[in-house]
């Protein structure tokens, strides 16, 4: 039986580490080539895709053959490049924590010393005072007014 520790393939073709092993080692470096290499978990839906991807390249690629940790790396390499601003808000629509948008919002709060006013009605809405009086609001000085001069008679 070999008892070689040397890493296991993983989901995308990257090293993983034997079980049992140092979980901060999360970077290894690759003694033929002498690049840093780090390990990626991926979901079900990914693995599929990324293999999709590897199928077509492959297929009618006379010059060689691709596998899935070559796809993997040439798609994120390119992807950070050309990463936009409709990308970034997708993502982080898409991965909204809302707990720590409202430890954000609220440490912002205390901060500035302002609620949001939406954030304030439905406080005070929670809380039962929906029906308490609200504190009138100050009314502006408005640009529709008259400024004669008097003129004063001796």
């Amino acid at each position: 039986m070999n008892n070689d520790p040397s890493p296991i393939q993983g989901a995308v073709g990257g090293a993983l580490a034997p079980r049992g092993s140092n979980r901060n080692q999360s970077a290894r470096t690759d003694e033929d080539d002498g690049v840093e290499s780090h390990r990626l978990t991926i979901t079900r839906a990914a693995e599929e895709a990324l293999l999709a991807a590897v199928e077509r390249i492959n297929d009618g690629f006379r010059g060689g053959k691709v596998n899935r940790n070559q796809v993997a790396i040439w798609a994120l390499v390119r992807f950070g490049a050309t990463l936009g601003e409709d990308e970034i808000r997708d993502i982080r629509a898409e991965y909204l924590d809302e707990f720590s948008a409202l430890d954000a919002l609220l440490r912002r709060a205390k901060d500035t010393g302002k609620l949001p006013p939406e954030l304030r009605a439905y406080l005070q809405k929670e809380m039962g005072f929906e029906d308490a009086p609200k504190k009138k609001s100050k009314k502006s000085l408005q640009e529709n007014i008259i400024n004669d001069d008097i003129k004063e008679s001796a």
